[in-house]
């Protein structure tokens, strides 16, 4: 038995380390480019009605209720919020239904998000 013998007697086992051999190029996977079928149909969060993509019905979809419209349509949010500049100057701004616009008069479309936080700038 070896329990009885030193530390100093014992034989350490010392392990290699195994070389790992990596491929030089790794192949990645195409995925294919889904493309929409033309007969496909979209149901309006307005009327609940489903129209086909072919038929270019399809005006908005919505920024806060995530669903697409082709009536109710409030319009584009006139907030600093809601504006994005692109790389090249033109500036893109999110389009909301009736139901998520907190404000419609008209000069100005806000969302409910810029019409909170334009409550909370004059307060301050």
């Amino acid at each position: 038995m070896a329990c009885w013998k030193k530390n100093s007697q014992r034989k350490i086992k010392r392990y290699k380390k195994k070389s790992v051999i990596y491929p030089d190029k790794i192949e990645k996977e195409i995925v294919p480019i889904q493309s929409f079928n033309p007969d496909e149909r979209i149901k309006c969060g307005g009327c609940n009605e489903s129209f086909g993509l072919s038929s270019n019905e399809l005006k908005i979809h919505c920024n806060l209720c995530c669903q697409f419209f082709h009536c109710k349509i409030a319009g584009k949010c006139d907030g600093e919020n809601c504006k994005i500049i692109g790389s090249n100057g033109q500036i893109h701004r999110a389009s909301y239904c009736y139901d998520c616009s907190g404000l419609i008069s008209k000069t100005r479309i806000l969302c409910k998000d810029c019409l909170l936080d334009t409550h909370l700038e004059k307060k301050i």
